[in-house]
């Protein structure tokens, strides 16, 4: 294995995260809860400024461990009980007291939620009142750095600043062909064991708390292991339904999104499950971890080129295409039928990506809320369909629309689009605003 391949394989390291709830309500929380913990004191009002995507991904999302949902009750949550050392788990096991004191705040506006921008880039100042003063933390690049602090006007040194100005190893700055020899090579991918056993517990958890009824409705029979789509589809369509309903347990995010991570590993997961047990043949851990890291490194990938939080639908478009490619690279190497041949593994990963580029670019995010589920349904679907079609030497032609001559340029096709749809953001927004009277909240 070599330097750069090691690269790769720390940067989705780093990369993974573990979330409670959405990861928006949830970065929220944890800049509120920085501020909070900065000045001390009893809170007596928070407002939080973000941009369109944080705000738009927050408006309608359950808060984890309450009743409620949305960006003021998320910050008033993070300001009362957040914990800023746990980051995305800031208000893991609040109490019903901090609960119902945060539910207070946001019932007589002392805890509000403007939009600060029109942005696919993460950004939070969350203001908390007390009787010490007035702190502001601001939280921006990723859902869990801090990068600015100041306590009554007095700037506090972050490391988070720091590395914010460091530009960072990107995933997309390699070849695909980097990306297939660091996925062939790999070693040391036990971590990913984790991620998935996080999300299969996220989804208990859905289930034991009755949060995914639409999950089940699709299956009303229990006729999920009917086949390998529909495995995979339960337990990805799931997990990420108790997500976005506020379930008491964390997802792996990666890039920033719980959905991302679970749609991205799960289908890759069952696949190799379902195939397992209805062939009798064993898909070695070793194969399964190196198709879901190729997964996890495509969705990295395809969101440095789009934008951490672009108006595009993510999910699908890089989870959605990172799973289509690692459930290729299953069924390629799925013995005997084990696929030595670089070229035509290439080739088989090229044209699953193709066909992913040609039917789910420009599918709209409009924020976290149950209709992801949906989303992730058809993002599993074509994912399959595409696999399937690629192993036997068929693809989306790239002489086509927005499909380029090599997949690097596919995937900057895609990200191009997802991030030249931004003015539809507002269009969004605006819809979303209309529900409560038109305003912001």
């Amino acid at each position: 294995m070599n330097e750069l391949s090691k690269k790769l394989i720390e940067a989705v390291k780093k990369d993974l995260t573990p979330s409670l709830g959405v990861t928006e309500p949830g970065a929220i929380a944890y800049a509120a809860a920085e501020a909070a913990r900065a000045v001390g004191g009893k809170v007596s009002g928070v407002t939080v400024r973000l941009n369109s995507g944080i705000y738009k991904n927050s408006f309608t999302c359950a808060v984890p461990g309450t009743d409620g949902m949305g960006c003021a009750l998320a910050a008033a949550l993070g300001a009362v009980a957040g914990d800023p050392k746990k980051k995305l788990l800031s208000t893991e096991g609040a109490s019903p007291d901090e609960i119902s004191e945060a539910k207070r705040l946001v019932s007589e506006g002392k805890a509000r939620a403007e939009l600060a921008a029109i942005s696919p880039e993460v950004f939070i100042e969350a203001e908390v009142e007390t009787e010490n003063g007035v702190s502001r933390a601001v939280v921006s690049g990723r859902h869990d750095r801090l990068t600015g602090l100041t306590v009554n006007e007095k700037d506090i040194p972050v490391s988070g600043a720091v590395e914010a100005l460091k530009a960072p190893f990107r995933v997309s700055s390699v070849s695909f062909d980097d990306v297939i020899e660091c996925v062939e090579t790999a070693e040391g991918l036990e971590f990913l064991d984790s991620a998935v056993k996080m999300d299969l517990d996220l989804l208990a958890a859905g289930e034991k708390q009755g949060l995914v009824p639409l999950t089940l409705s699709r299956f009303p029979s229990g006729d999920h292991r009917a086949s390998e789509w529909s495995f995979a589809e339960y337990m990805t369509c799931g997990a990420i339904e108790a997500r976005v309903r506020g379930a008491d347990a964390p997802a792996m995010a990666i890039t920033g999104s719980g959905s991302h991570g679970i749609l991205c590993m799960l289908p890759v997961f069952a696949s190799a499950e379902f195939e397992g047990a209805a062939s009798g043949r064993t898909i070695g851990k070793p194969i399964l971890r190196r198709a879901l890291l190729l997964s996890a490194l495509v969705t990295m990938y395809i969101k440095e080129c789009s934008g951490l939080l672009s108006t595009a639908c993510g999910c699908v478009l890089a989870g959605g295409t990172g799973a289509a490619l690692g459930l290729t690279y299953l069924l390629a190497k799925i013995p005997p039928d084990v696929t030595e041949d670089m070229s035509a593994l290439k080739e088989m990963l090229t044209d699953a990506l193709d066909s992913m580029a040609a039917s789910v670019t420009g599918m709209i995010c409009h924020g976290g809320n149950t209709g992801c589920s949906l989303k992730a349904a058809v993002g599993v679907d074509m994912a399959f369909t595409a696999a399937r079609m690629a192993v036997n030497g068929f693809g989306a032609e790239s002489v086509h629309g927005i499909l380029g001559a090599s997949p690097e340029e596919t995937i900057r096709n895609m990200g191009r689009v997802s991030r030249d749809m931004l003015p539809v953001e507002k269009t969004i927004l605006d819809i979303m605003s209309c529900k409560d009277g038109g305003k912001l909240l």
